[in-house]
């Protein structure tokens, strides 16, 4: 199946797509108000979006740096739409869905999955705790062996096509 979403109301899983966003998309997304930040800042970067498969409409959000100097990924910026946020969200898995498919293209990269960002202190327990990343001092980090249990938790084709570690 790939990534999927959970509807919290139905507990059914839903497929998900995650593709590069353009300069358009973010425009349009910005003047939508449904996300927090303004997206049109981190167009130096690459944006993705996730969406309910054949659905048109984005509700997350990340934007990506790739650092070959750390052989690591950044992730710059991620966000859920604001409907999908704290107890009125209708779908569970927006954010580990982002993060694991930034971790599957450090995997891509051969950065042997080094993911790292830089939280608001508010919430860095929330993603050492739901999501494994360990503290470096001024970031978060993910490493190999993190980025490959974020990945087989979202994304479920994840190992038959990778050939496991002898």
């Amino acid at each position: 199946m790939g990534y999927y979403l959970e509807d919290i109301l139905t507990g059914e899983k839903l497929p998900a797509v995650i593709g590069r966003l353009s300069s358009e998309e973010i425009a349009l997304l910005d003047s939508s108000n449904r996300f927090d930040f303004e997206w049109k800042r981190q167009l130096q970067f690459e944006i993705y979006g996730l969406r309910r498969e054949h659905m048109e409409e984005v509700i997350g959000l990340v934007s990506l740096e790739s650092q070959p100097k750390n052989l690591a990924i950044e992730i710059k910026l991620i966000a859920n739409a604001r409907e999908h946020l704290g107890s009125k969200k209708r779908y569970d898995r927006i954010a580990g869905n982002l993060i694991a498919f930034v971790c599957k293209k450090s995997f891509d990269l051969n950065f042997d999955g080094y993911v790292y960002l830089k939280p608001k202190t508010s919430i860095i327990f929330h993603y050492r705790q739901k999501y494994g990343f360990s503290d470096a001092g001024n970031c978060l980090f993910l490493d190999t062996y993190n980025s490959r249990n974020i990945i087989n938790e979202y994304h479920e084709a994840f190992n038959e096509e990778r050939p496991a570690d002898d």
